[in-house]
């Protein structure tokens, strides 16, 4: 039989080893959620610290891009959409006509960790807009003019040298004479051949302002881009080649808002640079690269051979360009008021 003072003593042994371990786990409560938010911490700064590295390399990637496949187009700023490990870059461009500035497209672009399986935002896209056109139609033109799908504005197109389109290029000079002559407009010239440099800058009359040079980077002309090919349908029936779109196959070089001088070496430097960091691009401007530099270490500015040229002014000043046989083909862009 336990003494009194002996079970007394074993009451408060209990509650001294109770009140220890409501201690201890209190503690390794407070440590655990301590270590955690710690840790949640780091992950979310490591994380944010992450995207605004990816979302820089992914807005550096697609200007560098946009400077030698785009056309008289400018980036006119963007937006930002960050989430976890993702996030989604809009940017919006625009063109220059004269010297009157229009809005063009906004391009979206999603990037991500690439070991990461989701995104954040927005998916889809947006194509050239069709519109049949009476006077092709009737002369037996197999594609349709390209419409800007935000503005409405005619795209141009650029016919590759020695390609047979089947005697159907487009030839928009004769629309000068039905605008006001103070219009101000966009148009891509194709050349019968390829020019140097210093050529083309002998070639164009002084009222057609050159603001994008069309570079010959075509290594492959063997693919359907290029040559006629038999109809599935009728054999006996040939598909011509489509003219190159100015959203997809052509490459240039061209003047900048705040800088109106081009030279050969912007798109040698640009190409290379886009080589260099191994982007989402990096065969393309590999595949460039290559192409103009032959059997030589690098490329040099007389490797870049000019296939056209965007050309902006008034409607009267670029009539000018009638008659000269170095035109192949000629298709109105952006077309703007002077007010």
């Amino acid at each position: 039989m336990t003494a009194p003072w002996e079970e007394a003593e074993d009451q408060s042994i209990i509650q001294t080893l109770k009140k220890t371990k409501r201690k201890s786990l209190i503690r390794s409560i407070l440590i655990s959620v301590t270590v955690s938010v710690l840790i949640l911490t780091a992950v979310f700064i490591g994380a944010a610290q992450l995207v605004n590295r990816m979302s820089s390399n992914a807005l550096f990637s697609e200007e560098q891009y946009m400077r030698i496949s785009s056309p008289n187009e400018y980036g006119a700023g963007y937006k930002d959409s960050r989430g976890f490990l993702s996030g989604v870059l809009e940017m919006q461009t625009y063109k220059i006509i004269g010297d009157v500035p229009i809005p063009w497209k906004n391009r979206w672009l999603n990037y991500n960790a690439r070991w990461f399986p989701f995104t954040t935002g927005a998916y889809g896209g947006s194509n050239n807009l069709t519109v049949q056109d009476a006077k092709m139609k009737q002369e037996g033109y197999e594609y349709y003019r390209g419409y800007n799908s935000y503005n409405g504005q005619r795209e141009m197109a650029f016919y590759v040298p020695g390609v047979d389109y089947n005697g159907k290029i487009l030839n928009d000079l004769s629309e000068l004479n039905q605008m006001n002559g103070d219009k101000r407009v966009e148009l891509a010239i194709s050349f019968d051949k390829d020019y140097s440099f210093e050529e083309v800058k002998g070639l164009l009359p002084a009222g057609a302002k050159p603001v994008w040079y069309w570079v010959d980077t075509y290594d492959d002309r063997g693919g359907f881009s290029f040559k006629p090919f038999p109809s599935g349908n009728d054999p006996a029936k040939m598909n011509y080649p489509n003219p190159m779109s100015a959203n997809y196959g052509v490459y240039g070089f061209g003047v900048q808002p705040d800088w109106d001088q081009a030279d050969p070496e912007d798109f040698i430097g640009a190409v290379t640079i886009g080589k260099d960091k191994k982007d989402k691009y990096h065969s393309e401007y590999e595949r460039i690269y290559n192409y103009l530099k032959k059997d030589k270490a690098a490329p040099e500015a007389s490797d870049v051979r000019i296939l056209g040229v965007v050309v902006t002014g008034t409607a009267d000043s670029l009539k000018s360009l009638k008659g000269q046989t170095y035109v192949r083909g000629a298709v109105l862009g952006a077309v703007a008021d002077k007010y």
